[in-house]
């Protein structure tokens, strides 16, 4: 029976054997050999069989419908011939395909058994990965930056309540400035003492109080 090898863009093969009259190839999901390729129309093309020959017919694909390199609209195949559909290559076999295509590739088996080392000569050619237990050097200083290195804030005196004395005590002589140049001026103006006469004018506002007792 007649059949078409297509190479996916994908790297994998498809075997497909021509059982039916007309196989419709493209990327409709209807088709009966669908291509993910994105350069393949969604129905890119049919593979006819008649009573002389099997015929390949493109239907105005985007990026045409290809025999041994030469861009067609029908052309009868022969086997060996190399169609392509867009991007997507095949192979069209008059009979069976090889047996090597049809087989299908089946995955290595991984061996448990423990891999054998490498030989001495390509061992000692390797260069040694360094230890990840040994822990990398600190930067070490000099006893001149440990001498004089940056002080920590602990190492400075509390000057706290130094400061507030020193507030107090400007305050105080600022205070006793105005008071005896307030002085001087009152004793050069009124030509007198301004403690007593401050004392004197208190005084001589507040009322008098007479307390009368009354016989009985």
């Amino acid at each position: 029976m007649a059949s078409v090898v297509f190479y996916m863009e994908d790297g994998t093969t498809l075997v497909h054997k021509l059982e039916n009259e007309v196989t419709t190839i493209g990327r409709h999901p209807e088709s009966l050999v669908v291509l993910t390729c994105p350069s393949s129309s969604a129905r890119h093309a049919v593979i006819k069989q008649a009573a002389d020959g099997v015929y390949v017919h493109d239907l105005s694909s985007s990026n045409g419908t290809r025999v041994n390199g030469a861009e067609i609209e029908e052309a009868k195949l022969k086997d060996g011939d190399r169609v392509g559909f867009g991007d997507v290559q095949a192979v069209f076999y008059a009979g069976n395909p090889p047996a090597v295509l049809e087989e299908k590739p089946v995955a290595p088996k991984v061996s448990k058994a423990k891999s054998l080392p490498p030989p001495a000569s390509i061992a000692n050619d390797e260069p040694s990965a360094p230890s990840a237990a040994a822990p990398k050097p600190g930067r070490q200083l000099s006893p001149v930056r440990r001498a004089y290195g940056k002080t920590s804030a602990s190492n400075y005196p509390d000057t706290t309540e130094s400061g507030c004395m020193s507030s107090l005590i400007v305050t105080a002589m600022f205070v006793f400035a105005f008071a005896v140049g307030l002085a001087m001026r009152h004793s050069k103006e009124m030509n007198g003492n301004l403690m007593t006469d401050l004392i004197s004018k208190i005084t001589g506002s507040m009322p008098k109080i007479k307390i009368e007792r009354k016989e009985e």
